[in-house]
């Protein structure tokens, strides 16, 4: 159940939109889980024109930079949520989910160039169009915190060797021609995450036990994990979409039947 504000519950100011992040994402499921995991996005913050250029001044020299975001498509909160990794409920505050009492979200994000009100970044996490209501440089001296204890996301869990074997590079490649991200978005999600979970759209094939298919939009990567080795090996990259439009919509760049019947004939799929 969503949790209403209190009518008792104080508030206290108000918060201050001072710029937008564009890019090419508008579906969460297009995103990393987190910023800093590599392979993100890039995007373009615009200042608002009413805040002068001089507050970007000395920000140019630092390689990382903090974004406080208002994450304005998540709607109400849960006192207990259920992350991404691991199969139990977490107390919200022990976590990064955005459906928070106040849906602020921080993203490390890599500074490329600053010119004028736009401020150009690398490997991000967030939606096109989300508010920004600060920046902060990222300083590494007070910052990071290497070996500091990680509670339950520590728990049982370890990145895992992403192997992408030729069939399966060619393919990548194929598709990284033209324009359609899949190796960007793969490569993280399956070292992070490449067992079946609620919420994840992987399958174990029901005729190869220990291979899986993860869907990424309409598109599907066959892989085999060995957990021993914590290594993931992907194997072949498949079309998920008919040439019925009513039962697949294209719903990004990469989606529409075209690409998908080239693919088919390029690969014999």
């Amino acid at each position: 159940m969503n949790i209403e504000k209190p009518e008792s519950q104080q508030t206290i100011g108000q918060v201050e939109v001072i710029g937008t992040l564009h890019c090419d994402v508008t579906q969460k499921g297009d995103l990393p889980r987190q910023s800093g995991l590599g392979a993100g996005p890039s995007a373009v913050i615009e200042l608002d024109r009413g805040h002068p250029a001089s507050m970007l001044d000395d920000l140019q020299g630092f390689d990382r930079i903090w974004l406080i975001s208002w994450l304005d498509r998540a709607q109400g909160w849960k006192p207990r949520v259920l992350p991404p990794r691991g199969g139990s409920k977490r107390g919200v505050l022990a976590t990064r989910a955005p459906h928070r009492p106040n849906p602020i979200g921080l993203s490390a994000v890599r500074l490329d160039r600053i010119e004028g009100h736009r401020i150009f970044i690398e490997d991000h996490d967030l939606l096109d169009g989300t508010p920004i209501i600060d920046i902060k440089p990222y300083l590494p001296y007070s910052d990071a915190h290497p070996g500091s204890a990680a509670g339950w996301a520590e728990e049982g869990w370890a990145p895992h060797e992403v192997v992408v074997e030729k069939l399966a590079s060619t393919q990548l490649a194929w598709l990284g021609q033209r324009k359609v991200p899949l190796e960007d978005r793969a490569l993280p999600t399956l070292r992070f995450r490449p067992m079946p979970s609620r919420g994840h759209r992987v399958k174990e094939m029901a005729q190869r036990p220990g291979v899986y298919t993860w869907c990424w939009r309409t598109w599907r990567i066959d892989y085999r994990v060995d957990p021993a080795a914590h290594r993931v090996s992907i194997e072949a990259i498949r079309s998920g979409r008919t040439d019925d439009r009513g039962i697949h919509e294209a719903d990004g760049p990469g989606d529409g039947v075209e690409i998908h019947a080239e693919f088919n004939q390029a690969f014999q799929n």
